[in-house]
């Protein structure tokens, strides 16, 4: 294990952090000291053709054979030394290993250099500077290890040298001991310094594990919060659904005036509640990954659903909404498109009390350009920089209407996404304009004509929402399937599907219940299924039943279970995903429609 490693701790001087310095120095040095091996047997070796011919035999015999045992008994003190264990211990035996060997060249100068001889004296000079310097690079960040290197190497020089004052050269001598006194001062300061680097170092990696801590920390306490979320969301979006159908399910005309008027506030609330559960999920999707997926489209289609969406509220409140422009053809994502517009709309329409709204398309370079423009309150110039921001809402009109606040930010996110631009223009008490910039390209060759300035509602889609009855006769051989594991939204689809005419199965989600139940079910026209089914989920129930009938029979999950990665899930398996809470006629024309 690295020294370094053992146990992460801020340096503060303590006797721990002596032991890990102590352990870090300790493991340096012995690294080097094993890489070092070969050197410290070739060097000897070289000794041979340098001074075999003009030195004694015996005298060199006995030198080589010094060397040799001290170069065998440093290899085995340093097989020996365990870093973790007893570092000041090792380290002494560390100090003799290497400490034998440079005593040994130290004797050297007693047996290869004759004073009067200034080639052999330089020679020697020059291979124990050579030793000096090199021991340096391995043992000066722990000056009590280097003084154990190097005294034994000067010491028998100085000794040499005192012993023949009268025929050495001086000069070259005192540069050796000045060379010698240096490398001693250079030893000690770096070693300081070297442990000044390395209480630095530990402490930096005590902040590092410390962050990484804190981030993990925080990456869990982030997966819980959207844990909770996620739970929580689709708890309260399931009787939401609930509400919404049974909401649908009342007549307001057989009320008296005065509960008219209380359940016409209720519905109105629960609409709000609608609208911010959506809001919600739009932000959910736009966290996730998405792509933009382009296909060509006509303008007609995005103005189509929303006058279908806002006239009635606009109406509602007195307010003129037009469109204006050409019906252009467009090549770009229809989805995000109208989901901007849709926002925008939503927000013109929140914050304007009287006069008029319009939606006007045009084309900068080639590429489609709108604009939405209001006679609304106005924004003031100061809340301009952070309307785009989540949950921002301008104390000048807070108090006049309900939302979270996300509308601007959706709207802000998705132009990001798509590479666009979105600018904003306002002044207190004449409105607002919002003008968005896109890449989507115009074709004009297949233009079509004028936007209407006011469409007539869908009349299409009014009357497939709300079935007649001769639909209902008809659809009432059509056999839909629903599999719902909450009770009371379960009885609320039986009974508004049953009295819009079909014939409705209501399948249990227990295994061994549903294999029973599909011997007596008739081939089935339609699939409405929750996703979350207890044991298995609806992907699992809807798979079965096309495998029995052998059929892609149409399906779709209603569900209250946001998460972004299940989209990906739903689209493989060809089955449409609406969320809750949503309107129940909204479910009946998708129905219809797939049938």
């Amino acid at each position: 294990m690295n020294p370094s490693e053992h146990g992460r701790l801020p340096m503060n001087g303590g006797p721990q952090d002596q032991q890990l310095i102590a352990i870090e120095k300790l493991q340096y040095m012995l690294d080097y000291s094993k890489s070092s091996t070969i050197a410290t047997v070739l060097a000897p070796l070289l000794c041979i053709p340098l001074y075999l011919d003009v030195t004694e035999p015996l005298r060199f015999g006995a030198w080589f054979a010094a060397m040799t045992v001290a170069v065998i008994t440093r290899y085995v003190l340093l097989r020996s030394i365990r870093t973790l264990s007893n570092p000041p211990q090792n380290a002494n035996v560390l100090n003799i290993a290497i400490g034998l060997v440079t005593l040994t060249w130290g004797m050297g100068w007693f047996v290869f250099v004759q004073p009067a001889d200034m080639v052999s004296y330089l020679l020697y000079q020059i291979i124990s500077l050579t030793v000096l310097f090199v021991g340096m690079v391995g043992y000066c960040i722990n000056w009590k290890t280097f003084f154990a290197f190097v005294v034994p190497l000067k010491a028998p020089e100085l000794i040499f040298i005192a012993l023949n004052f009268s025929q050495i050269v001086w000069p070259i001598a005192m540069g050796s001991m000045v060379a010698f006194y240096l490398a001693l001062k250079m030893a000690f300061l770096f070693s300081s310094s070297w442990e000044k680097s390395f209480a630095l170092r530990m402490k930096n990696d005590a902040l590092i594990d410390q962050l990484t801590e804190e981030k993990n920390a925080s990456l869990a306490a982030n997966v819980a919060k959207s844990e909770f979320i996620a739970t929580a969301s689709h708890d309260l979006r399931q009787p939401m659904q609930s509400i919404n159908i049974f909401i649908e399910m009342i007549d307001a005309a057989q009320l008296n005036e005065n509960y008219s008027a209380i359940f016409n506030r209720m519905r109105k609330s629960v609409t709000v509640l609608n609208r911010m559960f959506n809001t919600l999920l739009d932000i959910s999707k736009l966290d996730s990954s998405f792509v933009v997926r382009e296909r060509e489209f006509n303008l007609i289609e995005i103005v189509h659903s929303l006058e279908d969406s806002f006239s009635d509220l606009c109406t509602e409140k007195n307010i003129k909404l037009s469109f204006k422009g050409s019906a252009h053809q467009i090549r770009g994502d229809l989805h995000l498109l109208e989901q901007i517009l849709r926002n925008l709309l939503a927000n013109a329409i929140q914050y304007t009390d009287r006069g008029r709204i319009e939606v006007a398309f045009g084309a900068t370079s080639d590429s489609l350009s709108f604009s939405v423009e209001d006679t609304g309150c106005g924004i003031p110039e100061v809340d301009l920089p952070l309307i785009f921001n989540e949950f921002y809402r301008s104390d000048h009109s807070r108090s006049q209407c309900d939302g979270l606040g996300l509308g601007l930010a959706i709207v802000h996110r998705i132009v990001k996404k798509i590479n666009g631009q979105c600018k904003v223009q306002s002044e207190i008490g004449k409105g607002s304009v919002f003008t968005v910039h896109t890449h989507f390209p115009v074709i004009p060759a297949q233009s079509i004509g004028q936007l209407p300035s006011r469409l007539e509602p869908n009349t299409a889609a009014t009357a497939s929402s709300t079935p007649t009855r001769e639909q209902r006769a008809s659809a009432s051989s059509r056999h839909l399937g629903i599999l719902e594991n909450d009770e009371a939204l379960l009885q609320a689809y039986r009974q508004y599907f049953t009295q819009a005419g079909y014939c409705v199965h209501l399948l249990p989600y227990e295994q061994e219940a549903f294999h029973e139940c599909l011997a007596l079910l008739p081939k089935l026209n339609f699939i409405l299924s929750d996703f979350r089914l207890g044991k298995k989920d609806g992907l699992y129930f809807i798979q079965q039943l096309r495998e029995e009938f052998n059929h892609d029979i149409p399906a779709c999950i209603v569900t209250a279970d946001t998460s972004p990665q299940h989209l990906e899930l739903f689209s493989q398996h060809n089955i449409d995903v609406m969320y809750k809470p949503i309107d129940i006629q909204s479910v009946e024309k998708f129905i219809s429609t797939h049938i």
